[in-house]
């Protein structure tokens, strides 16, 4: 899957590497442009456009308004070595929550001492804000991986029908906020190769909050307990985090507090303008020249009329 790529001159010269759909007689592509004042341009139109390759200039069959648009799923430890981190999660939810677009369905799992509903696929704020005071430490060990695995089954299961050539109805956005220790999942390697795959067939757009907090003595000056699978999370964590190149946040136990003062309000404000991006980004459907056959060589798309504008492209609607 060929990588967006912004630029700030008017005219874009690329080649976009991988671009299955660009190999097709007619072809998409998709067209985010901010003129120089740093808005969306709205209404954009065949005549601004110009898409040419080695053998010649394509014809602009359309170019219409796509909106793509998000929905937020996040998945929590509450485990028991959280209760120190607790008030942070709850104050940093609370902000993240209320950061997103008021029109970006929201949901919120705790995974412990299995992954639960607290709130699902909703915009009502009482809702949002009394979901996330339902946050308690569990006794029970939290469900890293078994939590991820579901995730991803509900998306195989949700998008079955749809053709490979056809976009989802939402683009799916996860944040996981975990430990990096000992998890009560049924860690199966097959189980966490197909959920990876499935992650990463689905464009979910990640990030994984890693919490490691202090260790628990067995007693004062013993050493400290460690189970016999703990660091597995972090491990799993950064495989989503490559796959899907997405992001991993390394927090440590002393610096919880930082989830409620800048990373969860950060990346609120990131999906925002995400989900800005996505709204207002346009689909091209061109045909190539006739004697144009294979992958597009020396792709090179124009755009015109709008002086100083910053365009962004992408081959499948996900905007960065």
């Amino acid at each position: 899957m060929a990588r967006p790529v912004l630029v700030a001159p008017v005219i874009l010269a690329i080649t976009l590497i991988g671009a299955g759909a660009l190999y097709a007689q007619q072809a998409a592509i998709y067209l985010l442009a901010i003129d120089r004042d740093g808005a969306p341009l709205l209404s954009l139109r065949a005549s601004d456009i110009s898409i040419t390759e080695d053998v010649g200039a394509s014809n602009i069959v359309s170019v219409r308004r796509f909106g793509w648009p998000l929905r937020v799923t996040v998945l929590v430890d509450n485990g028991p070595r959280t209760s120190e981190a607790l008030v942070h999660y709850r104050a940093g939810l609370t902000k993240f929550f209320a950061g997103l677009p008021p029109d970006v369905p929201v949901s919120l799992i705790a995974t412990a001492p299995n992954p639960r509903w607290l709130f699902r696929d909703t915009k009502d704020k009482t809702q949002i804000v009394r979901g996330v005071n339902l946050i308690t430490t569990d006794e029970g060990l939290a469900r890293f991986s078994d939590a991820l695995i579901e995730y991803a089954e509900r998306l195989d299961v949700e998008f079955r029908t749809l053709e490979p050539a056809q976009l989802p109805p939402y683009l799916p956005v996860l944040v996981s906020i975990s430990t990096t220790h000992q998890d009560g999942s049924s860690v199966q390697r097959e189980a966490n190769r197909k959920m990876i795959t499935s992650l990463l067939r689905h464009r979910v757009w990640t990030t994984m909050i890693m919490v490691a907090p202090g260790r628990a003595l067995t007693e004062p000056g013993g050493l400290p307990v460690v189970g016999p699978d703990e660091g597995q999370n972090a491990e799993i964590a950064k495989a989503v985090h490559e796959v899907t190149r997405g992001r991993y946040v390394p927090v440590t136990g002393s610096g919880t507090s930082a989830l409620s003062s800048t990373i969860l309000p950060g990346l609120a404000q990131e999906i925002a303008l995400r989900y800005i991006r996505q709204m207002t980004q346009h689909r091209i459907v061109f045909e190539r020249p006739a004697n144009a056959n294979g992958q597009m060589r020396n792709f090179s798309l124009s755009l015109f009329n709008h002086p100083g504008a910053k365009i962004v492209l992408s081959t499948d609607g996900a905007m960065p």
